[in-house]
């Protein structure tokens, strides 16, 4: 049996720092169509949703018809745990549109499904004390569903002990990344986000499927849009011509439709408009764009210190500071105030 596992597809959010926040919020909408299409068309039996369908109270009614839509129109049978987004009235108005889906709550439930049991609970207080009640199924395949830090029990308490023990595969929903875990020999993933939304999020989104026959688990990307890492080395760039000419080089294999994350690193010469140009090359040609300045200034800073000028003084006193990124971040900003540059 094939099950498809997703998780933070986060529908409604608001989408700050894209070119166009309406159309990204479409295309969560669409990744989550995109999913449905996938199991239909590979014969999945199920779409389990580990938490997060929805963001906070953004989710407008408009948007969770969308997804009754997509359920009705999906032949799989759909498991879905609130997790700590969305509040609770949008999970209401689509099992109100959709009562096929399979809901989680504070206690555990277990759903069969053939020779596969998928069972799971919405963590939160008194966890420590749920886990003693955990009792899945020993002669089924068990997928359990749960949100939250393996890590850190700030957003419930995941017993991994619990877990090594009867369970074939835990479906996690939380961090945003792909990242595959073992709890004794229990094999245990977040999915990731079907669609990243931020520069914090994986490089592009995809989800899990899982074989229960074969006993086996691979990640399938798909994703709309993707985030795009370009780093650009300024050390052998000695005027504003050249700082453009080496932007175009950067991106010139970039699509406009992904997100840009574009950072300048080396050796930075003093007085060379670094972020005017990066503005004016980059800004507006791209879904999202961020831009870090990780240089380092090119100057003699020992004979700078012992000018005898305002520029000296400045250079000495930053000097002093241990925090060598910070020191290098002083020193940009008070050079260039002092050059005369404007600071954007």
């Amino acid at each position: 049996m094939k099950i498809i596992h997703t998780a933070d597809v986060h529908l409604g959010s608001p989408m700050t720092g894209v070119a166009n926040p309406a159309i990204r919020r479409v295309e969560l909408v669409q990744s989550l169509q995109n999913i449905a299409a996938y199991a239909d068309n590979n014969g999945a039996a199920a779409i389990i949703v580990a938490g997060d369908l929805f963001d906070d109270r953004f989710a407008t009614s408009q948007t969770v018809h969308s997804v009754a839509d997509i359920v009705a129109h999906s032949r799989a049978q759909w498991f879905v745990l609130k997790g700590n987004h969305g509040g609770s009235e949008p999970y209401a108005l689509l099992g109100q549109l959709c009562p096929q889906i399979k809901f989680f709550g504070d206690d555990w439930r277990y759903y069969p499904l053939g020779n596969v049991v998928v069972c799971g609970r919405e963590l939160g207080a008194d966890d420590e004390a749920q886990w003693k009640n955990f009792h899945p199924d020993p002669t089924a395949y068990n997928i359990a569903v749960l949100h939250g830090d393996v890590d850190d029990p700030a957003y419930g308490f995941i017993d991994k002990a619990a877990l090594s023990v009867g369970v074939n595969y835990v479906a996690l929903g939380h961090r945003h990344t792909f990242a595959q875990h073992k709890f004794g020999k229990v094999r245990a993933c977040y999915s990731g986000v079907p669609e990243p939304r931020g520069f914090d999020e994986g490089d592009s989104g995809g989800f899990v499927e899982i074989d229960t026959d074969a006993d086996t688990v691979r990640y399938v990307p798909q994703s709309i849009r993707r985030i795009v890492h370009k780093r650009v080395d300024v050390t052998p760039i000695v005027s504003g011509v050249g700082l453009r000419d080496a932007l175009a080089d950067a991106i010139a294999d970039v699509s406009t439709a992904n997100y840009l994350d574009l950072a300048f690193v080396g050796e930075l010469q003093e007085g060379l408009p670094l972020e005017l140009t990066a503005k004016q090359v980059l800004e507006h040609k791209f879904f999202a764009l961020r831009v870090k300045d990780e240089t380092h200034p090119r100057l003699d800073l020992a004979a700078i210190g012992n000018e005898v000028s305002l520029r000296g003084e400045f250079v000495s006193a930053a000097m002093d500071i241990e925090d060598e990124e910070l020191r290098n971040d002083v020193l940009k900003m008070g050079l260039a105030a002092l050059g005369g540059e404007e600071l954007l």
